[in-house]
């Protein structure tokens, strides 16, 4: 299973967790409501599983709410990476491993 970074930056007053895409970097925003930007970034890890089943790593953890957010928002998109391919690969919309 492939591994992809992620990083929690920080653009002047807003957060952002960035992941790793090697063909469209992910970005999800994390200080503001901006549900047209979440769901882009969705869709892009959706389009990403169609490749491969793979996992997001925070490379970095730090003490602040941002990060502990972005680690927990992270734990849960493992999740669903998972579920969402496994269901993938029922319906044929994956190989199989």
């Amino acid at each position: 299973m492939e591994t992809i970074k992620a990083t929690v930056v920080q653009d002047k007053e807003k957060h952002f967790i960035n992941i790793e895409d090697k063909e469209h970097p992910i970005r999800i925003p994390m200080s503001e409501d901006k549900p047209n930007d979440v769901k882009s970034a969705f869709n892009r890890l959706i389009a990403r599983i169609k490749k491969g089943v793979f996992q997001i790593e925070l490379t970095e953890v730090g003490e602040d709410l941002f990060y502990q957010v972005a680690n927990e928002y992270i734990t849960q998109l493992n999740r669903e990476i998972q579920e969402v391919h496994g269901e993938m690969e029922q319906y044929g919309l994956v190989p199989t491993d």
